[in-house]
């Protein structure tokens, strides 16, 4: 077996393993949402490495690059991601040495830490691996029992709208407390307005603030998912109660059941109502492996919202 750099030209392959590994699931697999994802990434394009026998790719294992912004400096940073051993080969160890060999190559470059969002199956493996469990994201529900049929479906609004605030936030990023995605340029267009798996809307007066959130389908109905929401400077009291009457509008468009809010914002803002529920512990799963011997993860002042972390 040969682990070695993933070329351009094992992009295919890499897809259709992915397809014969993990199956379709809710994220279709395509080379275009590989492109978006691994090689348009303003962060870099991703380190990816491959497992071969015999001329065949049998393994491949992604990270996403990633940089996080503290006290203004730059922390950088690899997401776990993508990663698929052929059926033949699995229990094999291979998903170890893959996962190892990308760690290895990381230390290499200076990188301070790995993070990720492990579902109940691969907790265990990472955690063998070095992972450490930082917790689960909050959680804020607000439910809409009596909304109606949605007879008017969401359309994207032009992107042209918000480029005021979204060129503000991003170069104000550095700016804001605790441990935060770097807004660098270019990031929030490549994560909200070109994402290839589903559309994002947002609700904004195009200066002060952009609220960034999608419609997803589910077994307790249809719920308006807020991913990011971002403010250039201390609101008034009218522009608080204009974005809470623009979210009310929009769950009344999309007629969701409920709405949710997951990240560690939410408790601070107090600028969205989103009802009396109490915050429970029942988000995404973080966990952080450290790299940088002298820069600890686990013990910083983060500040995660949905968007960091939402599955992509």
């Amino acid at each position: 077996m040969l682990i070695r750099v993933a070329t351009e030209s094992d992009i295919p392959q890499i897809i259709e393993l992915l397809k014969i590994s993990l199956g379709e699931s809710m994220i279709p697999k395509s080379e275009a949402l590989w492109r978006w994802k691994h090689q348009s990434n303003p962060f870099g394009p991703s380190p990816v490495i491959v497992a071969e026998s015999d001329g065949k790719l049998i393994g491949i294992r992604a990270f996403l690059r990633w940089e996080f912004s503290l006290d203004g400096k730059i922390k950088k940073a690899c997401r776990a991601v993508d990663t698929a051993v052929h059926p033949d080969y699995q229990g094999q160890g291979i998903f170890k040495k893959l996962t190892l060999s990308l760690i290895e190559e990381m230390e290499k470059e200076g990188l301070d830490f790995i993070y990720n969002t492990p579902n109940a199956d691969s907790l265990p493996g990472y955690l063998k691996m070095g992972w450490e469990k930082w917790g689960k994201l909050p959680l804020k529900l607000n439910f809409h029992f009596n909304q109606g049929k949605n007879n008017h479906p969401l359309n994207p609004e032009p992107w042209s709208k918000i480029e005021n605030i979204i060129n503000k936030v991003e170069q104000e990023s550095q700016a804001v407390s605790g441990l935060n995605t770097h807004l660098l340029p270019g990031y929030l267009s490549w994560r909200y307005r070109d994402c290839p798996l589903f559309p994002y809307h947002f609700i904004s007066d195009g200066e002060s603030y952009v609220l960034f959130y999608r419609i997803k389908e589910g077994k307790m109905g249809r719920e308006l998912r807020i991913a990011d929401f971002f403010t250039n400077r201390e609101l008034s009291k009218k522009e608080k109660n204009e974005v809470k009457k623009k979210l009310k509008e929009a769950e009344k468009l999309a007629a969701a059941r409920f709405t949710s809010y997951s990240g560690l914002k939410y408790a601070n803002e107090k600028i969205l109502d989103l009802g009396i529920l109490p915050i429970i512990p029942m988000g995404p799963i973080v966990t952080l492996r450290q790299i940088n011997p002298l820069f600890s993860p686990l013990d910083q002042n983060w500040n995660w919202s949905l968007g960091d972390l939402e599955v992509f």
